[in-house]
């Protein structure tokens, strides 16, 4: 954190995203009690083929699916520290993404980055690459097509409104690192299997798959 962020947090006490209770940072421990209830790592890391990793914080349900819902479509972008504050503490999560060299947001496209004003998964991964020093690239998986949302689509529409959708640029950038993809919601997977097919023209060593929630 620079000194200008300990300054004004000095200055203005950071609240608790949720409760607004201050004096305990973006969450308070009230309300991390209650959201650990819809922890789901404790089933472990998905390994497929060991080259693809996938972990959920969360299950997409009650308390959880409102905050995200809150923090996507109500302009509650503050949110994003209370996510972080969750994610670090738990020590199974947290050595995931420190065995990565570099974390990557699931982008949107740029009339929606317009209409929303910014990237919900683009603030916590950011975050996470600050708070937890690893590197941290937006400029090297785009979005070049302006599909329909995914939450309107079913399993096979998922699929098909996801081709051709995602584009890997800068492969000099990722080639040969392992690489941690965020997104918030994971439902079917058609967004991220898009993107891990792109990832995989940079022939990167690894890559790991970090969700918020899971439908």
């Amino acid at each position: 954190m620079c000194n200008i962020e300990k300054t004004l947090e000095y200055i203005f006490l950071p609240s608790c995203g949720i409760c607004n209770k201050l004096g305990e940072g973006y969450l308070c421990k009230k309300c991390e009690k209650e959201l650990k209830k819809y922890e789901l790592n404790l089933y472990g890391v998905e390994n497929i083929n060991n080259y693809i990793e996938k972990l959920h914080v969360f299950k997409y349900e009650k308390m959880i699916r409102e905050l995200i819902i809150q923090y996507k479509f109500n302009e509650k972008s503050y949110l994003y520290k209370t996510f972080c504050e969750l994610i670090i503490k738990n020590k199974k999560v947290f050595d995931f993404i420190k065995s990565y060299d570099i974390i990557i947001p699931v982008p949107i496209h740029k009339t929606r980055m317009r209409k929303r004003g910014y990237n919900q998964s683009e603030l916590i991964a950011k975050e996470l690459a600050k708070k937890l020093n690893i590197g941290y690239n937006k400029k090297v998986l785009i979005k070049v097509k302006k599909n329909k949302p995914q939450s309107i689509l079913n399993k096979k529409e998922r699929k098909e409104n996801t081709e051709n959708v995602y584009k890997i640029i800068n492969i000099e950038k990722i080639y040969n690192k392992r690489i941690l993809i965020f997104d918030d919601i994971y439902t079917t997977g058609a967004t991220i299997n898009a993107c891990i097919k792109e990832l995989k023209k940079a022939e990167v060593k690894k890559i790991g798959v970090l969700t918020l929630a899971k439908d």
